[in-house]
């Protein structure tokens, strides 16, 4: 799980501590992410961390609260996404699954996981489908479920909003998906890997109807929290 992030847009409103422990409710993001991995039947975690990873580390511990067995993969330098899921995947040999730790899209993970067995290739993206995808990435799905193309979060003007499949930030992963990256140095897996993999044909991609929240701006966060008290998230 990257954890790593500056949270830049949130220094409004949360100046004092990492993104991923801005409270909602009560309990700080991370709890919510946490708990769902947990419900969905994974045991080890690692989190990737970097920006305040004494704050991340000491909420999450060794990850007992949740059932769970969590390491840490500490960035000496920003990494971007790419680099740091390179650092902290290095040594496996197995397909594993990577999630932004500012995001809970409420993923049926065994699901997705028998999308990428079945498609093959070298990573499976969970797709959101929205009104208006100018503010993230978009993608074009064939129906075999490869993904044909990955445009990250678009810059090109639109004449209003346009509905699309979006990255939903969960996906599974070969090792060999991140090998092109050299060790230690600085990549994006949105920019660089997954355009890549796209034009390879070694992206697949599955579109999944489950609750979605970004916290990255402060409007996001109090939204989110509102789904909280309401009861849209358990």
């Amino acid at each position: 799980m990257l954890a790593g992030g500056l949270g830049t847009r949130l220094r409004a409103v949360l100046a004092d501590r990492h993104k991923s422990l801005a409270p909602a409710a009560g309990k700080p993001f991370l709890h919510y992410v946490l708990d769902h991995l947990a419900r969905q039947g994974l045991r080890r975690v690692v989190l990737c961390v970097g920006y305040l990873a004494g704050q991340v580390q000491e909420f999450a511990r060794d990850g007992q609260d949740w059932g769970l067995e969590v390491t840490y993969s500490l960035e000496q330098t920003p990494l971007g996404t790419g680099g740091a899921l390179r650092q902290a995947s290095a040594g496996l040999s197995e397909a594993f699954f990577a999630l932004n730790g500012d995001t809970l899209f409420r993923v049926d993970l065994p699901v997705l996981w028998e999308q990428h067995s079945r498609v093959g290739g070298l990573a499976t993206v969970a797709l959101l489908g929205v009104a208006d995808g100018s503010a993230r990435g978009c993608v074009r799905l064939s129906a075999d479920g490869h993904i044909l193309a990955f445009d990250e979060k678009p810059l090109q003007a639109q004449a209003g909003p346009q509905p699309a499949l979006v990255n939903g930030g969960v996906y599974v992963l070969e090792p060999q998906a991140l090998a092109d990256i050299p060790a230690g140095q600085a990549a994006s897996i949105e920019r660089e890997v997954f355009p890549r993999l796209a034009a390879r044909s070694q992206l697949a991609g599955q579109v999944q109807d489950a609750y979605f929240a970004d916290i990255g701006t402060p409007d996001s966060l109090a939204a989110f929290e509102c789904d909280v008290l309401a009861g849209r998230v358990s």
